[in-house]
């Protein structure tokens, strides 16, 4: 379930989807009656979606980067390693620095996922082939019309 105020639960909600989405891009097959697992065929067409919902959560994962920088900054007034607040705001200014060089590492991934998803939309799929049936099932080949002579019956006393 969803939650707006509880940032821990958030985090691990969103850690959990990530994960799933992980598992479930392996393959963009989808259950669509032919085959299981693996045997279903691909629909790489899926990736085009899947490229704009991640780079949603880039832009999203950005805005949350730079307020949990914020809360460091907000806050650095009671920040402490061991006993020493001279410390504690040096590992302050320390995670500002860190955040500032993970957003644009963050700008960078939104360009490229960008950059990425206009050339995916440029792209059109053909279907895949019909699944090679097993050899039982599979009708004998039409004979050659060479192979047709007609028959004919020697009338009798000829």
């Amino acid at each position: 379930m969803s939650t707006f105020s509880d940032h821990v639960t958030g985090a691990e909600l969103a850690r959990e989807s990530v994960r799933a989405l992980v598992h479930a891009t392996i393959r963009f097959n989808r259950p669509d009656g032919r085959g299981s697992g693996s045997d279903m065929p691909e629909h790489p067409e899926d990736t085009y979606w899947a490229l704009g919902d991640v780079l949603a959560m880039v832009r999203s994962l950005s805005q949350v980067v730079q307020q949990i920088g914020a809360a460091h900054d907000r806050n650095a007034a009671h920040a402490r390693v061991g006993d020493d607040p001279a410390r504690g705001r040096t590992a302050v200014a320390n995670v500002h620095a860190s955040v500032r060089d993970a957003l644009l590492a963050l700008e960078r991934a939104h360009h490229g996922l960008d950059t990425a998803m206009t050339q995916s939309s440029r792209i059109t799929w053909l279907p895949p082939a019909p699944p090679p049936q097993p050899r039982s099932q599979q009708t004998p080949p039409e004979p050659s019309p060479s192979s047709h002579r007609p028959v004919t019956q020697d009338a009798p006393g000829l």
